[in-house]
């Protein structure tokens, strides 16, 4: 079985993550493919909205503790995180066309990494972001800590982290960790409808802008001013600007060509 399948509809690449008799839960196989597939839909300029979600009753239910086994020295564990974990987050962040995950289920462990790393949540009720790592004596990986800390500030993330309970759907809702909360059934279809319409946006300008975010979480006022400002000079190159421009000149509807 593929353990991640891909599918482009519509300007959308949906990528599901598909090892459902074990929850989604993460291995070589998976990471390798998620990768893939995430380049994938970087590169492919029929591909303007990404969506992740997990096949069956899961989201990703983290590390799969019978892959990653008991014997490998803590030493090992730590490259493995270094090696795999971290380019695959990273490349989640940098991408450069909006990312939703339809978090259907639990999101723990790395699985909750994955899932903040995503631009945008879709949740139900019965969906939650799961940070399970103390419950088996381990502290949060694949940049846990960094995301929940920036979504819900310091002390909540800290309670969160290490409470080991799964926040559901209407907390996460409530505390900013997902953007829509929907019925359970629906968390797919609507996060599907959700990056149709942001296909059609201008697809170069969501990447300068969610490089423009990130600099600012750790860079200052100025210095995030004279960065917008070479961004800009970026996008006013694009066909798409000059669509915008022309349809608001013209009192239209703009056609955004993702260029």
């Amino acid at each position: 079985m593929n353990t991640v399948l891909y599918e482009v509809k519509n300007s959308v690449a949906v990528i599901t993550l598909n090892r459902p008799e074990k929850y989604n839960a993460v291995n070589d196989s998976l990471t390798e493919s998620l990768t893939l597939y995430l380049s994938k839909a970087k590169e492919g300029q029929e591909v303007r909205a990404i969506v992740i979600t997990g096949s069956g009753k899961g989201f990703c239910a983290g590390a799969d503790m019978s892959y990653f086994g008991i014997n490998e020295t803590p030493e090992k564990r730590r490259d493995y995180i270094i090696n795999t974990y971290q380019p695959l987050i990273n490349m989640l962040k940098k991408l450069n066309k909006p990312i939703i995950g339809a978090i259907n289920g639990s999101a723990a462990g790395v699985g909750a990494s994955l899932a903040l790393a995503c631009d945008f949540r879709v949740m139900g009720p019965k969906s939650s972001i799961y940070f399970a790592f103390i419950n088996i004596g381990l502290g949060p990986d694949g940049g846990g800590s960094w995301l929940l800390s920036r979504l819900v500030g310091y002390s909540k993330a800290l309670e969160i982290a290490i409470s080991g309970e799964k926040v559901f759907g209407e907390e996460c809702h409530n505390l900013g960790l997902t953007n829509k909360l929907v019925k359970d059934e629906e968390v797919l279809t609507r996060a599907i409808e959700w990056a149709e319409k942001l296909s059609k946006k201008p697809t170069l300008t969501i990447g300068i802008t969610k490089e423009d975010m990130i600099f600012s979480e750790s860079n200052s006022l100025h210095d995030t001013i004279a960065f917008e400002a070479e961004q800009q000079v970026i996008a006013f190159k694009t066909e798409d600007h000059k669509e915008g421009v022309s349809a608001f000149i013209g009192k239209r509807t703009p056609n955004f060509k993702g260029k």
